[in-house]
């Protein structure tokens, strides 16, 4: 699944998803979602691809923004924004930390952990949420309200300079 991802991840970057213009890069996710093996999998009413796997008790929940800051000085990039190529196998491209290749990776992470067996007891949702860029959160909060679901653990897969952050002041 490794070239596949990679292959994933590059199509996302390649998708611009700027706050309020996330429709192409949900309809990408969803789609790798049916593709990888997800169980249920449909776009919110406020825009959020969701994805689920498993119905066990336990509830897993792993998020990553869909949406990137606009790119205003598009002459000035080494690459441009919106390639998505792989050099010296960094990828390139709006959004490639920030945060497409985290919610990439929890999409083929959860279709990793059905493939191995290891969901029994537990429901995993890996959501692509809209507007972090400007609304932090808010997104969130209309997802679990609408869906009813309540987490025993959330992973927000935000980039922290590769070191696992605990917590975070004034999340949904």
């Amino acid at each position: 699944m490794k070239e596949a991802l990679i292959k994933f991840c590059q199509a996302a970057v390649q998708t611009r998803s700027y706050s309020d213009e996330e429709g192409d890069m949900a309809k990408l996710v969803v789609e790798e979602m049916k593709k990888v093996g997800f169980d249920e999998v449909y776009i919110d009413r406020v825009g959020n691809a969701v994805g689920r796997i498993g119905d066990g008790p336990t509830i897993i929940h792993f998020d990553g923004h869909m949406d990137t800051v606009q790119v205003n000085d598009a002459d000035d990039w080494e690459q441009p924004p919106f390639a998505g190529k792989i050099i010296e196998g960094w990828l390139w491209g709006r959004g490639s930390v920030d945060m497409k290749s985290s919610l990439c990776s929890a999409v083929y992470g959860a279709a990793l952990a059905k493939k191995n067996g290891w969901v029994d007891g537990k429901t995993i949702y890996v959501t692509g949420s809209v507007c972090e860029e400007y609304c932090d959160a808010v997104s969130l909060q209309h997802f679990y309200h609408d869906s009813g679901i309540r987490p025993d653990y959330c992973i927000i897969c935000e980039p922290s300079d590769n070191i696992i952050t605990l917590g975070h002041k004034g999340k949904a």
